[in-house]
């Protein structure tokens, strides 16, 4: 470029600049267009959110899913769990609520990023409904799933309720297929808040990220019993954060999870978004370490699982620790990262897929505005933790997690939210809302 034009640019960039502290937004957006430039390329860098701020964002925009529990459905459920064996047979269990988050909408359907594995073969095949609940306790009923793709996925992504990227079934090997991602669209006249959608391009080694997701209890032993818990039907929200241990090429994953973090996650997390520390979401949460995830299948239990995960829940791990074990990640192979670390999939990767299917969809790419924040943000205690104890402020916490109680992050019955009688409703068409406590649609 010569030196006339760099002059030329630099003035322009100089004259959006100021036009901007005038509240001259449109304006400036359409020189910098013209530019071949955005709003991004001028504005300063954004400021670090709290913990209370990521968690009001987190809260707003995170969501339940499960199948909806038909009678022949909650008859399989209750013989699965009354059978001490039944794990033998059936290894991935019956019924396995999952998360997710909403990151669009057109008119009044919102799309929610999810992982793939949240809906199974077999599941879709019977078109069993599906259920997806909001921050506002309201379930809605998604009664067409089946987008008769089979499993490995035949056919072509058409704009369908439920688009998958790949598959999960019992008969393949490695039980998913393809990319692990999804997107499921519900109907809904009220307003919901559309998380922004970033990128981990900027996100270093060692970054804190955010995950937010609906742990399943039922998945963890009771230290009284030394067995599963067995039917918990209360939830709550789980907030954790954690640096980043590794990125890698989603070319060169397992099913697209090339974004590694210390494991603090929890069977039911599935699908709910990784935020940067700007509240952006840079990625969906889908795997817990391998490690994690054998133990879990043969004990139900998550009291055994290897050293640096029990020094992260203990307290016990301190700076040090991190950054050994953080160098010496770069290092490891994808096997040994899967089977030491959780993994999510990162936004650039659901991007790039979304962008081949055509779909009129237009993203939040803005920074989360104050209002937004303000409108749902609360204290965090420090006896919110799981381990209700610490050595020091939860803010100033390496890694942690908490455990929600407030009441947006509380099912007190999911059973009941779930169960067929709430969801299907005699309406013209699917999508009715209904509350958990199974009041009738307005």
């Amino acid at each position: 470029m010569k030196k006339f034009d760099k002059n030329f640019l630099n003035l322009k960039l100089m004259l959006a600049k100021s036009l901007m502290h005038l509240g001259w937004k449109t304006y400036v957006s359409r020189l910098l267009w013209g530019l071949g430039l955005s709003l991004f390329a001028i504005n300063p860098a954004l400021a670090e959110l709290s913990l209370e701020e990521i968690n009001s964002i987190a809260r707003q925009t995170t969501v339940l899913i499960a199948p909806g529990l038909t009678p022949e459905f909650i008859e399989e459920l209750e013989a699965n769990r009354s059978n001490p064996l039944a794990s033998q047979s059936n290894p991935d269990g019956v019924w396995n609520p999952g998360s997710g988050v909403i990151i669009g909408r057109n008119q009044n359907t919102y799309y929610v990023l999810t992982v793939t594995h949240n809906f199974k073969q077999r599941y879709l095949e019977s078109n069993i409904p599906h259920g997806i609940r909001t921050s506002d306790g309201k379930v809605y009923a998604i009664s067409q799933v089946n987008d008769g793709r089979d499993c490995p996925l035949k056919d072509d992504i058409s704009d369908r309720t439920l688009i998958r990227f790949g598959c999960y079934s019992v008969s393949i090997p490695t039980r998913v297929d393809g990319t692990d991602l999804a997107v499921i669209s519900f109907e809904s006249k009220s307003e919901y808040p559309i998380a922004s959608l970033g990128s981990p391009e900027n996100l270093g080694i060692g970054d804190r990220v955010y995950l937010s997701g609906w742990p399943d209890p039922e998945k963890i032993k009771d230290p009284t019993t030394g067995r599963c818990k067995g039917r918990v039907a209360r939830r709550q929200r789980r907030l954790a954060w954690t640096p980043v241990t590794r990125k890698i090429a989603a070319e060169t994953s397992e099913h697209g999870y090339n974004l590694f973090y210390f494991d603090l996650t929890r069977p039911g997390m599935s699908g709910g978004p990784v935020f940067d520390n700007n509240g952006f979401v840079i990625g969906v949460h889908g795997r817990g370490s391998a490690d994690k995830g054998n133990l879990i299948r043969e004990y139900c239990s998550l009291d055994l699982a290897q050293g640096n995960k029990l020094a992260l829940e203990s307290g016990d791990f301190e700076s040090n620790d991190l950054e050994r074990v953080v160098q010496a990640a770069v290092n490891y192979a994808p096997p040994l990262l899967y089977s030491q670390f959780s993994s999510g999939q990162s936004s650039n990767n659901f991007l790039s897929l979304w962008t081949n299917l055509n779909i009129d969809l237009l993203f939040n790419r803005q920074a989360p505005t104050r209002e937004f924040i303000n409108s749902a943000l609360t204290a965090i205690a420090e006896t919110d933790t799981s381990s209700g104890t610490l050595d020091v402020a939860v803010t100033d916490d390496i890694t942690g997690s908490i455990d929600l109680q407030t009441e947006q992050d509380v099912v007190e019955d999911i059973y009941q939210g779930f169960t067929l009688k709430n969801l299907i409703r005699d309406e013209p068409s699917p999508g009715c809302e209904f509350l958990l406590l199974g009041d009738s649609c307005e």
